[in-house]
């Protein structure tokens, strides 16, 4: 069993704070939410499959907050980044929910008790950097005393964000108090523009090649740590299910396969691999330009602009 140190404080406790009427609806929908069936089960082996804890609770200003970590710096996997706890099957588990609620907990402290962690559902499969069939598991955290302890040799911090804020390449006056961002876009704070996503200090996109396709990856620049790869993809399917929205940015490029697709791909075909670890297969593309967007047209561009030298994207634990 790892050593547990450093308590950490969640934003509020989440009894105490007041719903809003467009989170409650959130909450719902997600109750009621059934994805769709996996696109090829019987050919994902168990040591590739993963799911994740994504933690959900009331913010002080009555809007959903995701319960997210920092890695630890020192780890060999993607140390540094943004993750949602979670992590590989193992035998022992029951289930996936299991996996998500061991892992959690193991790394920082998140109740494993489903009554304290409630189920609201389980969202689709998605395919990690390392190709791991990664399941999330979506829980309110209804318990006014949880303190997480974190596992320092996995885990530096954890921190919470919006959920609806993935929503958005400029985020609404609303949303950016919580965000610590300036009420109004300051144009020192701009990322770099791509021709699919204009100037923002909150969201841009690139493209990368991932087993033979153009696949967008998205970044969400929050001030504790970066938030990217399937992190962000996660995110925004969940905030998309809760607040039954499109994303106001270009969600995928020209062409590019959809999740069960990727998975067939990684799992079925010519460009199967049936190691228990695999390497990334990705590498880096031009910037993205939607066939729609060649004269500089979508509606968060400002116009063609000079295209930053980016290097690889960074992925989440998985």
């Amino acid at each position: 069993m790892p050593r547990r140190v450093q308590h950490v404080h969640l934003d509020s406790p989440p009894e105490l704070s007041a719903l809003k009427v467009e989170a409650l609806a959130a909450i719902n929908r997600l109750r009621r939410h059934v994805p769709e069936p996996e696109p090829c089960p019987g050919d994902i082996p168990a040591y590739r499959r993963a799911a994740v804890l994504l933690g959900l609770f009331g913010g002080r200003h009555g809007d959903l907050h995701a319960v997210l970590s920092h890695r630890a710096v020192a780890l060999r996997s993607h140390g540094g980044d943004t993750a949602i706890p979670g992590g590989r099957f193992e035998a022992k588990d029951k289930d996936l929910e299991a996996t998500a609620r061991r892992e959690a907990w193991e790394e920082t402290g998140l109740p494993i008790d489903s009554r304290r962690a409630i189920k609201l559902c389980e969202l689709r499969p998605f395919l990690s950097a390392n190709e791991l069939v990664v399941t999330p598991i979506v829980v309110w955290l209804i318990d006014p005393l949880i303190q997480p302890k974190l596992n320092p040799s996995e885990v530096q911090s954890i921190f919470s964000v919006p959920l609806e804020a993935f929503l958005y390449h400029v985020p609404p006056t609303s949303l950016r108090s919580s965000l610590r961002l300036a009420s109004t876009p300051q144009p020192d704070r701009y990322r770099p523009p791509s021709e699919v996503s204009g100037p923002s200090d909150w969201h841009n996109c690139r493209d990368i090649s991932w087993l033979g396709c153009r696949v967008r990856r998205h970044n969400f620049w929050h001030r504790s740590n970066p938030i990217r790869g399937l992190t962000s993809d996660i995110l925004i399917h969940c905030a998309m299910m809760a607040y039954d929205k499109t994303p106001s940015f270009s969600m995928t490029a020209p062409g590019q396969p959809t999740n069960d697709e990727l998975i067939r791909k990684a799992f079925k075909g010519p460009l199967a691999v049936k190691k228990r670890r695999v390497r990334p297969r990705m590498s880096g593309l031009e910037q993205p330009v939607d066939d729609d967007n060649k004269e500089g047209t979508h509606r968060n561009s400002a116009g063609p602009r000079p295209l930053p030298a980016l290097g690889a994207t960074k992925h989440s634990k998985l």
